[in-house]
């Protein structure tokens, strides 16, 4: 979600959309970072392929003639392209300046602001009339009924609202934030030339900041850009010009992934297995660290001040691998997770150790679920031949706990008896407790 509040914008209720499609692309940027192949030799694949493309492209929405190639020789050779507008090898070459600028300033985490507006605009029009400055006059927008602000005061005012918004919302999604600031600012119109070009350079400043590639709005989007543009001026309706860009956003980042592929062996499918897993096992290790701290919770309470609970936790969290390893009925990724020492006067001590291991056939079975974690217990050994065994008829209350992720709100409980049933954490936890306390009583 964003909070448009102190900007001229709104989505509509049916544009939730807009918030789903933008969180599936943040996710496979993360995807892609938390693989480790957002490397700068990706990178420079991906820049090197796109850097001339989209100078080309961006121009041409503002009427320059060169192709690709042409662009390309304008900014390597330096050189004026026969047969078109003088003007538009500068733009080329100032352009060019402005979107080495861009990835430069995006190493800087601090929110877009005026200056760097000032900024890339001068490096836009490079030694063109008004460069880096707001105007003071008013300008007109072809084709398009929106009056922009027309004094420098006005123009001001809406600038730093720009700005506040921009330092208020620092943590919101880098695509909505460039949706949000690159349509202000076209609507704002500071400058009297190249407004068109900043505002997409401000808007692949946020991208790039983000971790995302930066995007291309083409010369064949310029009247739906155009459309989108002009529905947000008018009826501060968002939901247009988010959808060309998140569309563009997903362009570049399919092709940025293509350049992963081929620079460093990406497979987004083994990728987003990988990520699930990680969330399953993460979502394991903070089930049991509650169920963990719920036990010594029922167990003070149980044993009250009749005698002394003490408890170690082994801090053996399930790493992918061994949640993987698990999964497919492996014993050697069994831990241990915590103890329970138990002692009340005249009465014998009991100790529990739990443990991680790989989920039974009863339980599977049972539930109709493939292999997965589960916690066992082990108590001493009463004949001394090893320190713990596992004695599943005399474990505490429960021979065996495991959940069907991602669901944490009950534990598949295998009894002591076989009996399989399904238990709150607090329940449980309890359940835990009182066969502790029922073995010490027993003696």
């Amino acid at each position: 979600m964003i909070d448009l509040t102190g900007s001229p914008y709104s989505l509509e209720s049916t544009a939730g959309w807009v918030f789903e499609r933008a969180a599936r692309l943040h996710e496979r940027v993360e995807l892609l970072r938390s693989q480790g192949h957002l490397t700068q030799q990706t990178l420079r694949a991906y820049f090197g392929d796109k850097r001339f493309e989209q100078i080309a492209e961006s121009n041409a929405i503002e009427g320059s003639t060169l192709g690709v190639g042409e662009t390309q020789m304008a900014v390597l050779r330096g050189i004026t392209i026969t047969g078109h507008d003088p003007a538009y090898s500068a733009d080329a070459v100032n352009l060019s300046r402005a979107l080495e600028r861009v990835v430069e300033l995006a190493q800087d985490p601090s929110p877009t602001s005026i200056d760097q507006v000032k900024e890339l605009h001068s490096l836009v029009l490079g030694e063109g009339a008004g460069a880096g400055l707001f105007r003071s006059t008013p300008v007109i927008i072809a084709g398009s009924p929106h009056e922009p602000p027309s004094t420098w005061d006005e123009v001001m005012s809406g600038i730093e609202d720009w700005e506040r918004w921009s330092v208020a919302n620092a943590d919101a999604s880098a695509l909505l934030r460039a949706v949000v600031l690159h349509a202000w600012l076209t609507h704002i119109h500071p400058f009297t030339d190249g407004n068109g070009r900043t505002s997409r350079a401000v808007m692949n400043l946020e991208l790039v900041r983000g971790g995302f590639p930066s995007v291309i709005i083409r010369r064949k989007d310029r009247l739906r850009y155009y459309e989108a543009l002009a529905e947000s001026d008018l009826g501060g309706n968002l939901e247009l010009i988010a959808e060309l860009i998140l569309l563009r956003a997903e362009d570049a980042l399919r092709d940025l992934e293509r350049a992963a592929t081929a620079q460093q062996g990406y497979d987004k499918a083994h990728a987003e297995l990988l990520k699930a897993q990680e969330r399953q096992a993460a979502i394991w290790n903070d089930a049991v660290r509650l169920l963990f701290s719920l036990v010594e919770d029922a167990l003070n309470s149980s044993v009250g001040d009749r005698g002394t609970v003490s408890t170690r936790w082994y801090d053996a969290e399930l790493s992918v691998d061994d949640y993987a390893a698990l999964s497919q009925s492996d014993p050697e990724a069994n831990s241990w997770l915590f103890r329970i020492d138990a002692n009340v006067p005249g009465l014998p001590s009991r100790r529990f150790l739990a443990w991680t291991g790989f989920r039974s056939y009863e339980v599977r079975n049972s539930r109709g679920i493939a292999g997965g974690p589960s916690i066992f217990w082990s108590m001493p050994d009463p004949a001394g031949n090893r320190m713990w065994f596992r004695d599943d008829r005399n474990s505490p209350g429960v021979a065996e706990l495991t959940l069907e992720l991602p669901n944490v709100d009950r534990w598949i409980a295998r009894l002591p008896n076989d009996r399989i049933e399904a238990l709150w954490p607090s329940a449980a936890a309890q359940r835990i407790a009182t066969a502790v306390v029922e073995s010490i009583a027993r003696g």
